[in-house]
């Protein structure tokens, strides 16, 4: 760790209190001009660091997202790869899976994507600064993908936690199956792939991708009516981004026990309305009547109650 790390986790480790310069070097076992120039080279780095006489420095926040930051709130350290640009999270996190010989869980984090893409390979809009894109790998030790329709309701329940912590008073609902809504607008996205092993067909890993409309002021046309921003306030993406992944993390080990599915079920905008669902190229329509233990969803059509756990909610009707 360098002197600029060790200056940044010091001043973080306090919160809001103040350091004296004195109080730094002597902890950090540098000279008080060691600390001088760490700081002014976070400062450059976009961090903000304000100094007081006879208080010392005092750690605000940061304009970017950080590495160093997100690795510090992290509650579990793994492996962490922080962008400007990327075509998108998902595309990193599998072309850097491709590469090991181990499947170990990783986090990729990005200010903005130029090719963000969710289910069916729709693009999903990333502008920098307004947002927050990330993907985790995920091992899957169980080989399988019996139980996939939990691991995507889970980890969406899983993150409207984390939204509700930062966001109090926003009234946030799930559409099945990934679908973060809020005010009757997708302000989030969730996209979960397997990634096979090729000698043996089974699910090797699961690259977990996550995107967030957080205060993006404007969408492109074709999205105005449909996408939403979760508010106008700027809140600490770095501290955001690492409470997202440590509770992705802790949902993908339990997410087998569906124990979270009371909450999934109280959170979802479908159940007890009409809504139609895409499969493939045809369409069913019908009246969801609650959410299968299996993470589908069951269907009353004229058929009966079915249970679908793959397609797409494309309709819902309020009105009832």
């Amino acid at each position: 760790m360098n002197t600029k790390q060790r200056v940044l986790t010091a001043l973080l480790a306090n919160g809001n209190e103040w350091h004296s310069g004195d109080s730094l070097a002597s902890e950090l076992g540098l000279s008080r001009e060691s600390v001088w120039k760490a700081i002014n080279a976070l400062r450059k780095a976009g961090h903000e660091i304000i100094a007081r006489k006879s208080q010392g420095y005092r750690y605000v926040g940061c304009s970017h997202l950080d590495e160093m930051v997100i690795a510090y709130h992290l509650q579990n350290a793994l492996p962490l790869t922080v962008e400007n640009v990327v075509t998108s999270t998902q595309d990193v996190a599998k072309s850097w899976l491709a590469a090991q010989t181990t499947v170990t869980t990783a986090a990729f984090v990005a200010d903005r994507q130029t090719h963000g893409y969710g289910r069916r390979g729709r693009g999903f809009y990333s502008p920098a600064e307004s947002g927050l894109y990330l993907s985790l790998v995920i091992p899957n030790p169980q080989a399988d993908l019996t139980q996939v329709g939990l691991l995507t309701t889970g980890v969406a329940t899983a993150v409207v936690a984390v939204l509700q912590d930062f966001f109090p008073n926003a009234d946030f609902g799930l559409k099945w199956v990934n679908d973060v809504m809020l005010n009757h607008k997708k302000v989030a996205g969730i996209l979960c792939e397997a990634v096979l092993a090729l000698e043996s067909a089974t699910s090797a890993a699961f690259v977990i991708g996550v995107g967030l409309n957080l205060d993006t002021a404007s969408f492109p046309d074709d999205l105005a009516n449909v996408a939403g921003a979760i508010s106008d306030q700027a809140i600490d993406r770095n501290a955001l981004a690492a409470k997202l992944i440590s509770a992705i993390v802790e949902r993908a080990s339990d997410y087998q026990t569906a124990a979270f599915l009371p909450e999934y079920r109280r959170l979802s905008t479908v159940v007890g309305h009409s809504v139609t669902v895409k499969l493939g190229e045809q369409q069913l329509t019908g009246k969801v009547v609650d959410i299968a233990d299996n993470g589908g969803l069951e269907l009353l059509t004229d058929q009966g109650v079915q249970t679908i756990t793959a397609g797409e909610v494309v309709k819902v009707s309020v009105d009832e």
